[in-house]
């Protein structure tokens, strides 16, 4: 690994002077320690010197902390960095997720081949929903992007989770002080990303939508109930837009649409601006909505009148259509809503919200949370809305039953090897358990007999068992499932492998969508030696920086709105994009960057997903860059 320093002249011409480095997590090759200093002639305004420093990180290392600084006659500088360190793998995850019911359960776990040393099988144990959803709450807290959508979900189950706690009489001042601090972030954004309408898109600028401005609105409501003041004027403009295009249900082509609907009904009563005579044209059509859309016209029509008896119709609906296996109770849709970001664990989520508020006692209730609980992978549910949705969800349930209770010991072993062992009562009812082991630890050829047992049937375990690994990315090679990303590098129109400092390189993505695409996301790393010009800075000419859009390779192609990725996020080590709606088609996308620091690169695999169906996803292979001098 090759270190720099890079040194430029400012507005006047500087004087010869010195710097110094000091660097922690890491040696320098050649040096007795990690310490090092040098010296630099006299440098003209605009001109720079660049020094290479070589230095090793051992396989343990997440991150270098870097230490500079220069001196010049009177004239001074320094900078503290955190570097982190990437390896040139693709992470995995595999696992699973489910309840102790009886005394015991066993696991068969095996190491994928191909695996690298340094991933880790964990074990996480609950005694309750609220250690079972801690990780859900973080996932959300930190998810890298924030579109309108994200933000809410990253406050809106921790609102839920605190007023589920004060309703049981327990106080977690920690929570509460990251939930006011995410409340009051967010609500700053939201507020200044509301469109003129008073609505909001998915992304900054993007034209409103009913179900985003639902759901933001939604979440602005629960907050200022809950104590955390937002201005009603903010939230009266948003009422108004969702009014302003309500469209009747007979005219209505698309079902998704009804479904929108009913959740803009739910909102709008719980706001206590509910209209009852919509409400009832939604009602008489019914039959086409799925099984969210039913539980939201019950939440709406309850919260306007809860001895209606159209609410129990609608549950009745909703009983009857309910999943039953062995893995619990869910609800799955004939087709999935795109548009408004639906799956089958968001619908079961749902479902459970309106059976908890409305049918508190019904006998299935148990066999919906088992499902849900066991529907996670890594402690977490797949997408920001299905997190967010099953975390109010279970919140609500937690509440009505009291399921705070357990008494019980229990251990667990690992290839009958004890992994670990203790007790779950009333005082530590909210906290979790992670027992983890080393994947050396593991055997490769055979399978791993994971055993969790308890000791008696006082109180709920629930458990997540997942193994991290990953794999050398030379060695992976590029798959489809549903959406196939490629990438090239190109200086002056030619494919290269290989630029010389101060180039700037094209890199164009290659998107291929077999079918028409929703809330597409494509990550695109970029060697270490070379940094993105972003068009969002000033000194970036427009000129140098071609047109934000995903052209298409299919000339004929219409639609070209579609194309245009609707936010770029630009980050030092990749370039996201996202595209709310990508017709089936072949496209590509280029940016420039440039290549500022010598060496050979490896560059991780591109990576594409549709965001809250990310079973749908696809990567390229890795790849080799060199940076000369």
């Amino acid at each position: 690994m090759i270190g720099g320093i890079v040194l430029n002249g400012g507005k006047e011409a500087t004087e010869a002077g010195e710097f110094s480095y000091e660097i922690s997590g890491a040696s320098v090759e050649g040096e007795s320690g990690s310490k090092g200093a040098g010296a630099f002639d006299a440098l003209e305004p605009g001109q720079f010197a660049s020094f290479d420093i070589p230095i090793a990180v051992d396989g343990a290392t997440a991150a270098v902390v870097v230490t500079m600084t220069a001196v010049a006659g009177d004239l001074s500088d320094g900078i503290r960095m955190e570097i982190p360190v990437v390896r040139y793998q693709t992470p995995e995850t595999i696992g699973t997720s489910g309840v102790v019911a009886g005394t015991s359960v066993v696991e068969a776990i095996y190491v994928p081949a191909g695996a690298t040393d340094d991933g880790e099988l964990s074990v996480t144990l609950d005694p309750s929903l609220g250690a079972g959803l801690l990780q859900g709450l973080d996932y959300l807290e930190h998810f890298p992007y924030e579109c309108n959508e994200q933000t809410v979900s990253r406050f809106l189950p921790n609102l839920f989770t605190v007023r589920a706690l004060q309703e049981l009489d327990i106080s977690d001042p920690d929570l509460e002080r990251s939930l006011s601090y995410q409340i009051g972030i967010g609500v700053q954004q939201l507020i200044s990303r509301q469109n003129p309408d008073g609505g909001w898109g998915y992304w900054p600028g993007q034209e409103s939508s009913s179900f985003v401005t639902a759901y933001v609105l939604w979440g602005l409501n629960s907050a200022d109930a809950l104590g955390y003041p937002v201005s009603i004027d903010n939230r009266n403009r948003a009422a108004d837009y969702l009014n302003n295009v309500f469209i009747a249900p007979s005219d209505v082509m698309d079902n998704w649409q009804l479904n929108e609907l009913a959740f803009v009904h739910y909102v709008l009563a719980e706001m206590e601006r509910g209209d009852a005579g919509r409400m009832s044209t939604l009602y008489d059509g019914r039959e086409r909505l799925a099984a969210y859309g039913k539980a939201f016209s019950a939440l709406a029509l309850y919260a306007m009148d809860a001895s209606d008896p159209r609410v129990q119709t609608l549950m009745d609906d909703l009983a009857g259509a309910v999943n039953l296996t062995a893995a619990g109770a869910s609800w799955r849709e004939e087709t999935i809503d795109f548009m408004t970001l639906g799956s089958d664990t968001r619908s079961t989520a749902i479902a459970l919200a309106a059976f908890t508020q409305i049918r508190p006692d019904d006998p299935i209730l148990p066999n919906v949370v088992r499902w849900l609980m066991s529907a996670r992978t890594a402690g977490i549910w797949a997408t920001t809305q299905e997190n967010a949705w099953s975390i109010i969800a279970l919140t609500d349930y937690m509440v009505q039953t009291g399921e705070l209770e357990a008494d019980y010991a229990w251990q667990t072993t690992l290839n009958d090897a004890e992994l670990g062992s203790g007790t779950f009562d009333n005082t530590n009812i909210l906290e979790s358990t992670t027992l983890r082991t080393a994947i050396t630890e593991l055997l490769r050829e055979e399978a791993n007999l994971l055993r969790i047992s308890r000791d008696n049937d006082s109180g709920q375990l629930y458990y997540t068992t997942y193994l991290h690994y990953n794999l050398d990315a030379l060695a992976v090679e590029p798959l489809d499932r549903g959406i196939t990303v490629d990438r090239r590098f190109a200086l002056d129109g030619a494919t290269v492998s290989s630029a010389a400092v101060g180039d700037i390189i094209s890199v164009t993505v290659t998107i291929v969508a077999p079918t028409d695409l929703y809330h597409v996301m494509v990550e695109t790393p970029i060697p270490a030696g070379v940094e993105p010009v972003d068009p969002n800075l000033s000194a970036v000419s427009p000129d140098f920086y071609g047109p934000p859009e995903l052209t298409p390779v299919d000339a004929s192609a219409t639609n070209w709105w579609a194309w245009t990725p609707s936010f770029t996020d630009f980050r030092d080590d990749k370039v996201t994009i996202f595209a709310t709606y990508l017709p089936a088609g072949s496209y590509e996308y280029t940016f420039p960057v440039r290549a500022s620091l010598p060496g050979e690169f490896r560059v991780l695999p591109v990576h594409g997903e549709m965001m809250y169906f990310p079973e749908v996803w696809g990567r390229s292979a890795g790849a080799l860059f060199t940076v000369r001098k």
